[in-house]
């Protein structure tokens, strides 16, 4: 039986080790909201836009209740002083703060500064508490009180887990999990069917046998969990660093006590639907024919979640190395920001002129740039011929995004070449963005390119909020110049959209002053509201590094679910040896082969299987038929490997009087 435990531990490790995967995803989100190396507990949203303060009475407000309550504020903030995509994160008061500190993943800095570096900043915005907490609703009631806007909210765990499950991306591992502890529990079950019908004959109790089988089962899965946890939290500690090692165990803890609890329940239901009856006992049948249908139903659902899974995780695969490309694009574009417009309609509406005019002021510096892209989907009746978007752009943009590129990668194409249709469709929308005295030829204006073979080129997509596009198809349409091309509230709108950006958090906000348009200038015209600049990248870079994540976990998930399927597979092929050993001994004694005797049962399973894989791709019409052949291989072999050893097994057992 200890033999049986440790197959138990060894197979139960491939579950804990996703979820110790899965619980470093989650620390480094938690560790990103609320950054350990400095101690943060809670984070604050502040606005001072419907309160009386000016901006020194707001900092000197926060440095006075900061000072009392103890609360070690630090104001997240973009870096001034350098081009990029840094911040700082500055003290409104002396503390005991490191001069830098890195984040879970390691891969970045933050930069600990003084309250002198808020010289030139504004008060609303992000801040971390990494002090005492105990009076921080005192600090909540002031403010309110004085008109301040405050949200609030405290480093919660659960609230991180919560959101990582509810991620499409981690059905797979939920799924894996659910499949895999299914397969333990039936192999637990299976070499436990002949004591515990021994235990039923003798007369024991119903209860204790349930609890001695849940027992020892959980026994396995506990030494395999803290093995798991033991090794995980020593390279967390080792490579990542030992304060994060307390946040890693309370989730990787967590989600082993809901895998082991479910675990313990799905034995229990198992071990009471299949519970020996007094006819099998009777007539002496095989002590695992109960878990048959058991055995059956969780290969067949096992091998339909592998087939169903293995296209995605492939696509996925695939898909990675554009995520590592637009990683590198959202690091060529690490110096741009965006203005955020924290104002309401109609004061947009008073501020389009001077927005145009600061658009105009930051072409003739080449210090913006535009991208807005319209898909197929945007323009559903437009044939688009041969290319999957068009983008409007400038010649500041290609820049960006061909920066280091040896050869060229986009060529020019006449629109002559270009679907009419496509065509008459890019003319309508100058004739509606453009400005009311555009030249007649604006069209003429317009160059054309299209890229190279197999070149990818990323563009923004229209109104969606900075995300990225990117393929090998998209057609460019270049503007010779936002402000004579657009009209103010085109203009306005697509920087809005983040699909006009600008270069340098310094040199926009020079930008802003320059045209009227900073907070203070805002304000001395009655407009509440104000413009913030903020870098486009980091955003971009967390989500292609998240889509990173989800791809090591849907290859994990896959693994597990493959280790699932093969003892699924493998126990009932020992299930049904064991239930027709006393057909298959005498054919092997009289001299027929094993590929004789297992013929119909292996036939049966096949043809079961590859119906199973042709509904699997009726319902999913994959992309890629190769890897789903491959996959398919890999289980039809696995069934005739499992019953080829199961049957020989038995004659074994057989023979020597064991079965």
């Amino acid at each position: 039986m200890n033999m049986y435990k440790r197959i138990i531990v060894a197979v139960s490790a491939a579950l804990f080790t996703l979820l110790a995967l899965l619980a470093a995803i989650i620390t480094d989100l938690y560790d990103r909201e609320f950054p350990q190396a400095i101690g943060s507990d809670s984070r604050l949203t502040i606005s001072f836009k419907e309160s009386s303060f000016s901006i020194s009475e707001a900092f000197l407000k926060l440095e006075e209740l900061d000072t009392r309550l103890k609360l070690g504020l630090v104001k997240v903030a973009p870096d001034l002083a350098k081009e990029g995509d840094g911040k700082i994160f500055a003290m409104l008061n002396d503390g005991t703060l490191p001069d830098a500190f890195t984040w879970f993943n390691g891969n970045d800095t933050g930069q600990i500064v003084g309250k002198d570096q808020l010289a030139n900043s504004y008060p609303d915005g992000l801040y971390l508490v990494t002090g005492s907490t105990d009076r921080l609703g005192e600090l909540e009631d002031t403010l309110r009180d004085a008109g301040v806007d405050v949200s609030r909210r405290d480093a919660s765990i659960l609230d991180s887990l919560v959101f990582v499950v509810q991620e499409k991306g981690f059905t797979t591992v939920i799924l894996a999990s659910l499949v895999l502890i299914s397969s333990l529990a039936l192999f637990w079950l299976s070499v436990r069917a002949r004591g515990r019908a021994l235990r039923v004959l003798g007369g024991s109790p119903t209860k204790r046998i349930l609890m001695q089988d849940l027992t020892a089962f959980g026994g396995a899965l506990f030494i395999s969990a803290g093995t798991v946890a033991i090794v995980a939290a020593g390279y967390v500690g080792v490579f990542h660093g030992w304060m994060y090692v307390s946040v890693f165990l309370k989730v990787l803890i967590s989600l082993q006590v809901i895998v082991i609890a479910i675990s313990l329940f799905v034995a229990f239901i198992m071990s009471a639907s299949t519970w020996p009856s007094a006819v099998m006992l009777a007539t002496r049948q095989p002590t695992v024919k109960s878990l048959r249908s058991m055995a059956i139903l969780i290969q067949a659902l096992t091998f339909v979640l592998v087939v169903a899974t293995v296209t995605p995780a492939w696509s996925a695969y695939q898909h990675s190395s554009a995520k590592a490309a637009e990683m590198a694009q959202w690091k060529r574009l690490a110096d741009q920001v965006s203005i955020v417009f924290a104002t309401d309609n109609d004061e947009m509406d008073h501020m389009e002129a001077m927005i145009g005019n600061m658009v105009k002021d930051a072409e003739s510096i080449q210090s913006v740039a535009l991208s807005y892209t319209f898909t197929k989907e945007m323009w559903p009746s437009v044939d688009f011929g041969e290319y999957s978007a068009v983008s409007f752009v400038n010649q500041r943009w290609l820049d960006l995004v061909t920066l280091g590129e040896k050869q060229p990668i986009v060529a020019p194409i006449s629109h002559h070449n270009i679907s009419e249709d496509l065509v008459h469709e890019v003319q309508e929308q100058i004739n509606i963005l453009s400005r009311e005295d555009h030249p007649t030829n604006l069209l003429e204006q317009l160059i054309f390119l299209h890229p190279v073979k197999e070149s990818q080129l990323p563009v923004a997509q229209g109104g969606g909020g900075g995300s990225l596009y990117f393929g090998d198809d998209v057609l460019f349409a270049v503007v010779p110049s936002l402000y004579e091309t657009f009209n103010d509230s085109t203009l306005t709108s697509m920087i809005s959209s983040n699909n006009i950006v600008f270069t340098g958090v310094t040199a926009t906000q020079h930008l802003l002053e320059r045209h009227s348009l900073d907070a203070q200038a805002l304000r001395n015209r009655g407009i509440k509201g104000e413009l913030e600049v903020v870098y486009i990248a980091e955003e971009g870079i967390l989500h292609a590094q998240f889509a990173a994540y989800l791809v090591w976990l849907q290859f994990l998930s896959l693994l597990v679910l493959a280790v699932a399927f093969s003892v699924a597979t493998a126990i009932r092929a020992l299930i049904t040896a064991t239930l027709q050993a006393k057909r298959d001994f005498p054919l092997r004694l009289a001299g027929q082969s094993w590929m004789r005797i297992l013929q119909s049962r292996v036939i049966k399973e096949l043809l079961v299987g590859i119906i199973l894989v042709m509904i699997v791709v009726a319902l999913q019409k994959p992309d890629a038929i190769g890897i789903l052949l491959v996959t398919t291989a890999y289980g039809l072999l696995l069934v005739l490997l499992s019953h080829l050893f199961a049957v020989q097994w038995c004659f074994h057992g057989v023979s020597k009087r064991r079965i």
